[in-house]
């Protein structure tokens, strides 16, 4: 069957990028920034800088439309912020906003509940109503939706608005919003419409806690708490004691749950191996060559250099000296003229 034109330009829409806005106070001169901010988000709230204008003002925001999401990156000087009753009236904006920081802290208040923003907290407020607060030095990812979109569990987020979202699943949630900021810009049409609808079921599952909420969040679920543990792994991997009861333990999540999320990948155990012998590759190939196979070994948790050959003999297809002395020699790795296009991904992937 052969394809439409109008199909073809679908299909080709669909894998374009994802639209995104940017600015920044950057090119302005220092005496200008905060005012170049504050016309940009005029509509937004009454702003004022901390700091003389003089010093100038450090903003700079990116946001990225996602069907019917949109996520806002922000990069903020100290400053106040007043969301007036006429600010409501006139912008007719009434969304809700999850945000989670990275840098930095702010402190807001409302009618309704107040919040201190700090990094990895997860913090719920609506555009709907008047609310004030401060900002310092902060840095944080906000996921805007609709009241129109989550009419059906308006009610439940309004009585929660403008706190901490507290609850296993806020950190579900939180990790979500961070996994996306950090995969935006790969980020296609196409694929910004399963990202909406999986933070759909996950909000859901967040306010209503009931099992047929949580069913339906059950895969961006996963896809969150893994890349949680993958997270956790990384900055874990020197650490002797990296292990599952250690992964479980740091993360709040069964042994069940752990082995669950890793089945696809050959087991958690087998998972970090095999990323403790990538990280291994890369310190023979780029890292000091002065330092010995056996301190690098060591270094990435493995105390047996026999047992570590044999893993890396296995994994790459040649030993770690022959890895090494390839590197300094400037010479292929073994076995690279003869490799296939997938030897080559599958080196990249592990790199």
């Amino acid at each position: 069957m052969e394809t439409s034109e109008a199909q073809l330009h679908e299909q080709l829409q669909g894998k374009k990028p994802v639209p995104s806005l940017k600015f920044s106070t950057e090119p302005f001169q220092k005496k200008e920034q905060f005012d170049a901010w504050c016309d940009f988000t005029t509509t937004m709230s009454d702003l004022k800088s901390v700091a003389p204008v003089t010093e100038g003002f450090r903003g700079r925001v990116t946001s990225y439309h996602l069907d019917r999401l949109l996520l806002t990156n922000f990069e903020l000087s100290p400053m106040s912020f007043t969301f007036t009753k006429e600010i409501v009236r006139k912008s007719n904006f009434d969304h809700w906003c999850l945000s989670i920081a990275t840098k930095g802290s702010a402190l807001s208040q409302s009618d309704t509940g107040s919040f201190r923003a700090t990094p990895g907290k997860l913090v719920l407020h609506s555009y709907a109503k008047p609310f004030v607060g401060a900002m310092d030095d902060i840095s944080y990812a906000g996921l805007f939706f609709s009241r129109d979109d989550f009419w059906d569990i308006a009610d439940a987020l309004d009585q929660n608005e403008h706190q901490e979202v507290s609850g296993p699943m806020s950190s579900i949630v939180g990790d979500f919003i961070l996994s996306l900021n950090n995969r935006i810009d790969s980020l296609t049409r196409t694929e910004s419409i399963a990202v909406s609808e999986a933070f759909g079921h996950l909000v859901r599952a967040m306010v209503r806690q009931t099992p047929d909420a949580l069913e339906e969040a059950k895969a961006p679920i996963a896809a969150a708490q893994f890349d949680r543990a993958r997270r956790f792994i990384a900055n874990n991997l020197k650490s002797p004691n990296l292990s599952p009861e250690m992964i479980c333990a740091g993360l709040g999540i069964s042994r069940r749950q752990l082995y669950y999320l890793f089945g696809r990948h050959g087991g958690v155990v087998n998972f970090i191996r095999n990323r403790r012998l990538a990280a291994c590759y890369n310190a023979l190939t780029r890292g000091d060559e002065k330092k010995l196979v056996s301190s690098v070994a060591y270094e990435f948790g493995f105390t047996n250099s026999s047992t570590f050959c044999r893993q890396f003999q296995s994994r790459y297809g040649f030993s770690p000296t022959e890895a090494r002395s390839a590197w300094l020699s400037r010479q292929k790795l073994p076995g690279e003229e003869n490799g296939t296009l997938s030897d080559w991904l599958g080196w990249l992937s592990d790199a």
